[in-house]
């Protein structure tokens, strides 16, 4: 069995503590004053009353702290930060690391001081479901917001299928079984507001006159939209809904009408453009938001209230 005890990772050379994490016993070596001031419970911890603050005053040589149970990635991604040694970060952080590094800041009470450093980390762009819903629990921890509303937004827009394929031990204890109800319900209101939106465009024109200027675009319309795959038995995954309709181009009729005196008030209707402004709309309100998650006032509609902060206060 290899020695553990001559490898460490040095956070700061200087520093007056060893912290031994994990099963693996990495052992890193930190500031106790850089602790000390990021976290009220490392505070405590590493205080006067404690064996460890004892031990740190009036010596030269650092004390061990030895943190079995903890995750070993998490708390030296932590350190790394909390001493500015970026530089001792990977480039690319699992997502499951992420929601490691989550847990063990709100157990330590540093998460405020991984505010920035976890923007990055919560970024949902290109991420698949399951990376989504993980990254969904560690922005909940990291009580960002607008990361929440991000994330949670990808998950109704570009996912198709049940979300119970998505619960998973590790999450369930972060959001529990509620925030998969959510996404099911904001989806499936997505789904009909998005069918209704675009059923309107067959009543967008209307002549009174029997000519049947009005019918034969409704009509064109009508089969444009199922061979868009846009009818609304067929809107799956909204996103993709949503492209389709973009690119949709304006119906042409193939049937003919009749002359009408009125034909100079007649005009070639734009539907992409006429549903395009409720389009947009859709899209900027999906999303849970994570101040009604956490105070149970979230529901399957979208959240009207304008909150003051982007991130959640301490209490929560």
């Amino acid at each position: 069995m290899t020695d553990t005890r001559d490898k460490i990772v040095n956070i700061d050379a200087a520093g007056d503590i060893i912290l031994v994490v994990g099963p693996e016993k990495l052992r890193l070596r930190v500031r106790s004053l850089f602790l000390k001031a990021a976290s009220k419970l490392s505070g405590t911890i590493l205080g006067p009353y404690w064996k460890e603050g004892h031990d740190i005053l009036g010596t030269g040589l650092p004390v061990e702290i030895v943190l079995p149970e903890e995750n070993a990635t998490a708390l030296r991604c932590i350190c790394a930060i909390l001493h500015h040694q970026i530089k001792l970060l990977p480039q690319i952080m699992a997502v499951n690391d992420v929601l490691r590094v989550a847990v063990t800041a709100n157990k330590f009470g540093v998460v405020d001081a991984l505010t920035f450093a976890s923007q990055f980390w919560l970024y949902p762009l290109n991420r698949g479901a399951n990376d989504l819903i993980v990254l969904a629990a560690a922005a909940s921890l990291f009580k960002n917001a607008q990361a929440f509303r991000d994330i949670t937004k990808a998950l109704v827009l570009n996912y198709g299928d049940s979300y119970l394929a998505l619960l998973s031990e590790d999450i369930m204890p972060i959001l529990g079984e509620r925030v998969f109800c959510l996404l099911e319900e904001q989806r499936g209101f997505a789904r009909l507001k998005l069918g209704e939106i675009l059923i309107k465009g067959i009543n967008a024109l209307a002549c009174v006159h029997r000519c049947g200027w009005t019918s034969k675009y409704a009509f064109a319309y009508m089969k444009l939209l199922e061979a868009q795959d846009l009818w609304p038995t067929s809107l799956f995954v909204v996103a993709e809904a949503i492209e389709r309709a973009n690119m949709m181009p304006d119906p042409i009729p193939e049937e003919s009408s009749a002359q009408c005196r009125y034909g100079y008030k007649h005009f070639v209707p734009e539907y992409r453009k006429s549903f395009r402004y409720g389009l947009d709309d859709l899209t900027s309100r999906i999303g849970i938001c994570l101040h009604c998650f956490h105070s149970n006032q979230a529901g399957p509609a979208f959240c009207q209230t304008a909150h003051e902060h982007q991130n959640l206060p301490d209490q929560y």
